[in-house]
């Protein structure tokens, strides 16, 4: 079974400073609508997570966010409350038919992201 690692730390302060354009950018519809119910401090340090998580994947998958719309990539929260990672486009194509694990966790000044891919082949894809 293969497997890869990815990390990334985020500022949470400096999300806090995105305009709303770019945070369009940075996030999934999904996202930007569930950090809306959130205080501002809240709202930034989820988003913080997200953008963590994001990096985290491009660096299981040894490529980096290149060739990828951010946008293609979000978490939803499972049954549990547990952060989910989903894909699409060419970011699920990458992540082939691997299973992606995540975990978030925030401790101002910044927030923290780890995925881990399991199965499918070695290689980036």
């Amino acid at each position: 079974m293969a497997l890869a690692i990815g990390i990334d730390v985020v500022n949470i302060e400096r999300i806090a400073r995105l305009s709303d354009a770019v945070r369009n950018r940075m996030f999934h519809p999904q996202e930007i609508e569930d950090s809306l119910g959130l205080g501002e401090e809240r709202q930034a340090e989820f988003l913080a997570g997200r953008f963590a998580a994001k990096e985290a994947l491009g660096k299981a998958l040894g490529t980096g966010l290149r060739n990828l719309r951010l946008q293609d990539i979000w978490v939803e929260r499972g049954p549990y409350g547990e952060p989910v990672m989903r894909v699409q486009a060419k970011a699920e194509e990458m992540v082939a038919h691997r299973t992606i694990l995540l975990s978030i966790s925030h401790d101002k000044p910044v927030a923290v992201a780890m995925v881990v891919l399991t199965g499918g082949s070695d290689g980036p894809f």
